[in-house]
């Protein structure tokens, strides 16, 4: 109810009563709006955080997932917490919890006792070898292998890619731009032909070193000093040396990462 108090016959009292029967109205109507406002704040909170959820599961801040006594455990830093809802890491990887993984529409693959799938798309196995888990063509040990889902198989025909890259089975590799090489140990295209930056690992295992060099397993002797495709120096007794100079020492169980071959052309 609209009230126009007549100022020119109000006296104090008057002029509060008339607007105390307005303002009890007006109050009456701002706490009902509030008592919408607060159940459909409750409603887009409960609906949010179920989106929140969802986000979560996708942008999680893990770095890797293992599987460890038959159970999946998310990676991050030197912590380990079990994976209690599933996962996607960038590249179309989705990891359930019940220790599967599969690349977007691709075969559903098992993640092994020991092996770590990071979320840069790598997958390291625990002898030290370390592959794309997304498919892949790769030179490896002289010969062109060509990796979907995780099964590896020969190139036998020349391979054409959508940027109009070709490879051949030999390992003679035409680019775009219409220039050619042989391709190195090591080298690594995506299947839309995009050169994928390759890796090599050192590993201390069971007293011994293991380095993966050009895509291949190498065991050092004791006294072997192997010289890394990014200048890192290794020594069989698991002391080493990066490019700049500073040393350390490998502790037994861990894995280095460092940059593969170099591709010059």
């Amino acid at each position: 109810m609209k009230m126009s108090p007549d100022l020119s016959r109000a006296n104090g009292h008057d002029f509060i009563i008339g607007f105390g029967r307005a303002d009890t109205a007006g109050t009456s109507c701002l706490l009902e709006f509030k008592r919408r406002a607060v159940a459909f704040l409750c409603i887009l909170l409960l609906f949010g955080s179920g989106a929140m959820n969802l986000q979560a599961q996708s942008d999680s801040a893990a770095d890797a997932v293992t599987v460890k006594d038959g159970k999946i455990y998310t990676v991050q830093g030197d912590q380990f917490d079990l994976l209690t809802e599933n996962l996607k890491f960038p590249f179309n990887i989705n990891i359930s919890t019940n220790g599967t993984f599969k690349i977007a529409g691709g075969k559903e693959r098992r993640l092994e006792a020991g092996q770590i799938l990071r979320r840069d798309g790598w997958l390291l196995n625990p002898n030290g070898s370390i592959e794309p888990v997304f498919n892949h063509v790769a030179m490896q040990a002289g010969r062109v292998i060509v990796v979907r889902d995780g099964q590896a198989a020969s190139l036998m025909s020349t391979m054409t890619f959508p940027n109009n890259l070709r490879v051949a089975p030999d390992g003679l590799c035409v680019y775009p731009d219409g220039g050619s090489s042989r391709l190195i140990d090591g080298q690594l295209f995506q299947l839309d032909g995009t050169a994928i930056a390759p890796k090599d690992t050192i590993t201390l295992k069971n007293g011994r070193v293991v380095v993966q060099k050009d895509g291949s397993l190498i065991t050092l002797a004791p006294v072997q000093i192997l010289g890394m495709n990014d200048g890192t120096r290794v020594s069989g007794s698991g002391s080493i040396q990066r490019r700049d100079g500073s040393p350390t020492q490998l502790r037994e169980g861990e894995t280095i990462l460092v940059d593969g071959v170099i591709v010059r052309r």
